[in-house]
């Protein structure tokens, strides 16, 4: 009977062994091809903005990278991109992905490091941004905003624009400038509470397309400070990496999924516009694709000449070294598929 049991218990060890063996060997290959075993789907909550350059997010959700990472994501919106990264750092939400202004991420840098992690980029061309007044209006430059209101975007960047913009134009302290929800910027132009509204798109585009604005300045960020900055970022905050590192490199696994979809495929991913911004179907095409930098591909030097120039332009206080917020592979002991087979995956419809 001794034998037997003896017998039995041996057996018993090496089916656990090589059951263990097989799991493991099943888990390492499923990191390398993309596709991990999840017992259950993890909730996380996704920060955004109703602008184009937020499309990372909603690509994600919408081709389903989130899912296929064993993430069950909600995405919440917000108005103002300090809100959005307010959030970020309280845990309200998980991450906010596609288009937070590099300022808000350098200034906490610059303040209290260690607080914030940028794990994708994006390039602000001059695409994106316009100054517009009503379409009736007599306003025919910039000097004739002397002595009236221009309604900006929320967030301290956008205000910063604007300065920038009537120091150059000998305007500053001659013109007044609120700041409004993105939602009520066309409103302030259209019952006249404010002569001129600086805006993101899709409001330049929908203000032309429904004859309530037009063009004033095209881009006031690259007339008056420069072209395609790497300017837009993803982030999590370090405390929510160090307490959930497997559930963060998902999140970055699927945004980097969604962007070298976005990249490839620029035309094909406008379709998502009207899903979560104000655009309507029958002027999506209209409107431009910003180009992302996948977290494998972020290059410390060229964002850290961005931060440098920041601070030689006074949009940030003081200097950062950027080393210390973007992610490094190490912070999430990243196994994600190699470069080829991720572009070779993601990269068509």
């Amino acid at each position: 009977m001794k034998k037997i049991t003896l017998l039995s218990l041996i057996a018993l060890s090496l089916i656990l062994v090589v059951g263990s063996s097989l799991y493991l060997m099943t888990e390492s290959n499923s990191s390398i091809t993309g596709q991990a075993i999840h017992q259950e789907n993890v909730n996380v909550k996704i920060g955004y903005r109703g602008h184009l350059l937020y499309l990372p997010a909603y690509v994600a959700q919408e081709k389903n990278y989130y899912a296929e990472e064993g993430l069950n994501a909600e995405l919440i919106k917000f108005d103002s991109t300090n809100q959005l990264v307010e959030a970020v750092l309280s845990g309200d939400v998980d991450a906010a992905i596609g288009g937070v202004n590099a300022i808000v991420p350098l200034t906490i840098e610059s303040k209290t490091p260690g607080l914030l992690r940028i794990f994708n980029l994006g390039y602000l061309t001059d695409d994106f941004d316009a100054l517009l007044v009503s379409a009736d209006s007599d306003i025919k430059s910039v000097q004739d905003l002397e002595g009236k209101t221009i309604s900006s975007l929320p967030g301290t960047a956008a205000k910063i624009w604007m300065d920038r913009m009537l120091d150059q134009e000998n305007l500053e302290g001659r013109v007044t400038i609120i700041q409004t929800a993105d939602s009520q910027q066309l409103n302030a132009l259209s019952s006249g509470s404010a002569d001129a509204i600086f805006v993101l798109e899709p409001l330049a585009t929908i203000a032309e397309e429904k004859n309530i604005g037009r063009i004033l300045i095209k881009s006031p960020i690259s007339k008056y400070y420069r072209t395609d900055l790497l300017f837009e970022t993803s982030v999590m905050s370090n405390d929510f990496i160090k307490k959930n590192p497997t559930t963060a490199k998902k999140i970055v696994k699927a945004v980097d999924k969604a962007i070298v979809f976005i990249n490839n495929n620029p035309n094909v991913v406008k379709k998502y516009y009207s899903e979560f911004t104000p655009v309507e179907d029958s002027f999506e095409n209209k409107l431009p694709v910003s180009t992302y930098v996948p977290s494998y591909s972020m290059n410390p030097d060229e964002f850290q000449e961005v931060a440098d120039f920041f601070y030689s332009s006074g949009l940030i206080e003081e200097e950062v070294d950027v080393l210390g917020i973007l992610v490094k592979w190490g912070d999430l002991k990243m196994a994600l598929l190699s470069v080829s087979e991720l572009h070779k995956k993601y990269s068509n419809v």
